[in-house]
């Protein structure tokens, strides 16, 4: 069976990280994608007692962070503004040091974002973004964390081939990938050979639904990826690690609720409720 993570998106604004694992750890999720994102996990102004005290309610609750993510709204490792991208590189630096404090391999890392009407040509952005990782390898590397680089439609790589070029330019255990099946559909990928193309690559998946004319995190089953050639070529890849459940939606335990039973027929293990002592 493989195992779900969960990425707790639709609490970003509401609970702290440490209440919404306490919560989700009830239904029976064990591993966890946190959002860093003010209040649910601020980069700025939580200190290190707050940062164990978030480590050890993991740690009480029995589940462990798979991964972290730093949505893309307010830095851009990709901006054609030099102060822009030093900034972004400055923020990321202190991401490392936080998923590090609270004891998670992975940090995932949307490289940059494009204009979608007129984005920069493929060399620029490449250069730009070559530049932001040789600058934040080193601390990745002291911390013992992967730069987990996302496809993106709006970013410097959205499609499979461009960024497995990318990232395997660096010959470093500190980089790897995060593809998502969603946004791979949107832009006209086939997940399972995007899949493949990543397999040597891949550190952290992302699974939710959506069509190819509106972009959505949905919940499984209110759009058209293929979860089952997704499952099928991860087991063909040797992908150990869990799936991570991106699902935006007003109702978030329903969502991860109706999402787990629909993936179970692709052999993904369904969460058990958990007795606490």
């Amino acid at each position: 069976m493989r195992d779900v993570a969960v990425n707790p998106y639709g609490y970003i604004w509401s609970p702290p990280a440490a209440a919404c694992v306490g919560r989700l750890a009830d239904p029976g999720y064990r591993n966890f994608e946190l959002m860093i994102h003010p209040p649910h996990l601020p980069l700025d102004g939580m200190s290190a007692v707050a940062r164990n005290v978030l480590r050890r309610a993991v740690e009480r609750a029995g589940a462990r962070i798979t991964s972290v993510n730093m949505p893309s709204l307010d830095q851009n490792l990709a901006s054609a503004y030099s102060r822009v991208r030093e900034s972004s590189i400055a923020m990321f630096r202190d991401a490392i040091d936080l998923v590090a404090d609270i004891g998670s391999p992975n940090l995932v890392m949307v490289p940059g974002r494009m204009s979608p009407l007129f984005p920069a040509p493929r060399a620029e952005r490449k250069a730009w973004m070559t530049e932001a990782v040789e600058k934040l390898l080193p601390r990745a590397e002291a911390c013992g964390v992967c730069l987990c680089v996302e496809n993106v439609p709006f970013a410097s790589f959205p499609e499979a081939a461009a960024l497995g070029e990318f990232v395997r330019g660096f010959r470093s255990s500190s980089i790897g990938v995060c593809y998502d099946a969603a946004n791979a559909h949107f832009i006209g990928e086939d997940v399972a050979q995007g899949v493949a193309e990543l397999a040597d690559l891949l550190q952290v998946v992302h699974l939710s639904d959506t069509t190819r004319q509106v972009w959505r995190h949905d919940r499984i089953g209110l759009g058209d990826v293929p979860a089952g050639a997704f499952a099928r070529a991860l087991d063909k890849a040797r992908f150990v690690g869990p799936c991570t459940l991106e699902i935006i939606d007003a109702d978030t335990e329903g969502a991860l609720a109706e999402s787990c039973r629909a993936l179970a027929a692709f052999g993904f293990a369904t969460p058990q409720p958990w007795a606490r002592a």
